[in-house]
């Protein structure tokens, strides 16, 4: 969600969910389906409707701030990446995110907080005061 990594970011959270999780954590994760963009920037700059989803307008811009959760994966405009754990302290969740690129493999750790149906905030549990807000687009 903040960590520097080219997954998030303007690339953005590529993955945020996973099966075999507890249920809380189940119930957290359940919240992210659908498509996101960050605050700042509108559904239809990132995103054109398909059906009863969203796909990426131009899933190669570097300008694209939006993710697409949908069950454990999550596609960012770059990457795609899969949720391998979660863990919960409090209400903040961690993710242990498998993710690839046209080039490369990587896994990482990314943090996030669910605030509310339509709002969660990503953020760098080294640096809880840098944080991005993310808003659901409504289809």
């Amino acid at each position: 969600m903040m960590f520097g990594k080219p997954f998030l970011g303007a690339t953005a959270i590529t993955a945020m969910l996973a099966g075999g999780v507890s249920h809380v954590a189940a119930a957290s994760i359940e919240a992210l389906q659908g498509a996101w963009t960050m605050n700042g920037t509108g559904c239809d700059d990132n995103f054109k409707k398909r059906g009863k989803g969203f796909e990426y307008k131009d899933r190669s811009s570097t300008l694209t701030t939006g993710i697409i959760v949908s069950g454990s994966r999550v596609l960012g405009p770059n990457s795609s990446c899969t949720a391998e754990k979660i863990s919960q302290r409090g209400d903040h969740f961690s993710v242990l995110l498998s993710c690839s690129d046209a080039v490369l493999f990587s896994s990482f750790s990314a943090s996030f907080r669910v605030i509310d149906k339509t709002h969660f905030e990503r953020f760098d549990p080294q640096f809880p005061e840098v944080s991005v807000i993310y808003y659901k687009c409504e289809p």
